[in-house]
């Protein structure tokens, strides 16, 4: 198939669907991944599209956010693993906050499948779907607001304001980007309210990440990692992040395969 073939169909699946994996487009089009990564690599000088791990994305005007099926694709196996260790910081009849979060998906997931009693708390339409359709041990509570489709998400200021009207036992949220200068950060300013939020009206605060988050920054700033309890993640963290855990008191934990 020759180059411009193969940028077209790219093309096309970008517009039908706003992601492509490498690994999908390496077997449609009978290439080595290789190929596929230079054809990305090719389009996004060109502003066709946007490569990240694995695979590219279309870009929204003014949101850099990942689209949710495209960060669902990405270290599931990660997230199953950070999921079940996340299990051990609730217990039964906890009221539990999660963000809008793949992460949180994952954690959801293992919630139900514990058969704990539990409340959960949420922005994520998802996990609201996940929790309806399982015969399910969860108490749901869906914030609502303004829904954003490129995140599957219910944010805007009212589901800051009903978020205020809850105290949470624990929150788990995972969010874009971190790092030890600037502290949490995200693509979207009512996404990053309502994982603000969520940590302030909680008891037990934790950060559930995979390592492709840590040592970069998005572009909205949000304040609460000092305030941290735990911080989870699939890979040891630098010195740095050693340190900064140790100077405000937050747990590390690694949930290394």
């Amino acid at each position: 198939m020759l180059k411009i073939e193969r940028q077209n169909l790219i093309d096309m699946e970008l517009n039908k669907q706003g992601f492509v994996l490498v690994p999908a487009l390496s077997e449609l089009f009978r290439c080595s991944e290789e190929t596929v990564r230079r054809d990305l690599k090719e389009m996004e000088s060109e502003g066709r599209l946007v490569r990240t791990h694995g695979g590219a994305y279309l870009v929204e005007k003014f949101d850099k956010s990942y689209p949710t099926n495209l960060r669902k694709a990405y270290y599931q196996r990660a997230k199953d693993r950070m999921a079940r260790q996340a299990m051990n910081y609730v217990n039964e009849n906890d009221v539990v906050m999660l963000d809008s979060s793949t992460t949180c998906l994952s954690i959801a997931e293992a919630f139900i499948r514990s058969g704990k009693s539990l409340t959960i708390i949420t922005n994520s339409l998802l996990i609201c779907t996940l929790c309806n359709e399982s015969q399910s041990n969860i108490n749901l509570i869906c914030l609502g607001g303004e829904f954003r489709r490129r995140t599957t998400s219910f944010t805007n200021q009212h589901t800051v304001d009903v978020l205020k009207y809850y105290h949470a036992d624990s929150c788990f949220i995972s969010c874009p980007k971190l790092t030890c200068e600037f502290g949490l950060s995200d693509n979207h300013m009512s996404e990053a309210n309502v994982r603000a939020c969520m940590l302030q009206q909680s008891e037990f605060k934790c950060v559930v990440a995979d390592h492709t988050k840590f040592n970069s920054s998005a572009n909205i700033l949000f304040p609460g990692i000092e305030s941290l309890d735990v911080i989870m993640t699939d890979q040891k963290l630098d010195n740095q992040w050693e340190t900064f855990a140790k100077t405000n008191n937050i747990k590390l934990e690694y949930c290394i395969e």
